[in-house]
């Protein structure tokens, strides 16, 4: 993960970036694990009512649906976790690394009865072979093509992108909840 770094400016982020980062701690994540737990025991008490004989639920059944209940609250904690460590790592460390590119692929990924999730795979110029991988939202997705020639700013453990600028469109996540309509790129030129 770390080997853009090395291919990569950096500059510090911003106070408005870093809170920006601690507010997307148990974010997705955090509801993707708490409707993986709330089908995990959907399916459980399903199977225990299947197994309950007309005694009653039988010890062995007991047992398994006691198993599959923790380990549903376990892999919410691990979700929860994991996603929640690599934005507080990236709000500790500080930086974002700036780096050029182009969007080689912009795959979805639907989950049942949920919006699609939605991935910008961006080649880094001189970098890695393979391509850094981001989870974006609808509004960004939207405003990009594919073998469109990026430049971005992202954090190095969550692989959030922080700023992003094409030619023709402008995003950064101090902009997020305030406009997530089309922003065009400001002209380069002479500032006065």
């Amino acid at each position: 993960m770390q080997a853009a770094a090395s291919e990569a400016n950096t500059e510090p982020l911003s106070e408005c970036e870093r809170s920006r980062l601690r507010a997307k701690k148990a974010g997705g994540c955090g509801l993707l694990g708490l409707l993986a737990c709330v089908a995990l025991v959907g399916a459980v008490v399903a199977v225990g009512l299947v197994a309950m004989g007309p005694d009653g639920l039988s010890g062995e059944a007991a047992v398994l649906t006691a198993f599959f209940v923790v380990c549903g609250l376990g892999l919410v904690v691990f979700v929860v976790g994991n996603a929640d460590g690599q934005f507080e790592a990236d709000v500790d460390e500080g930086i974002k690394l700036i780096a050029t590119g182009r969007i080689v692929q912009m795959p979805t990924d639907s989950s049942e009865g949920g919006p699609p999730y939605r991935y910008l795979w961006v080649a880094i110029d001189e970098g890695p072979t393979r391509p850094l991988i981001f989870h974006v939202s609808e509004a960004l997705y939207q405003s990009v093509n594919t073998d469109e020639a990026v430049r971005i700013a992202y954090v190095p453990n969550s692989k959030t992108i922080i700023q992003l600028r094409t030619a023709t469109y402008e995003y950064s996540i101090c902009d997020e909840g305030e406009a997530d309509e089309k922003r065009p790129a400001r002209e380069s030129g002479p500032e006065s």
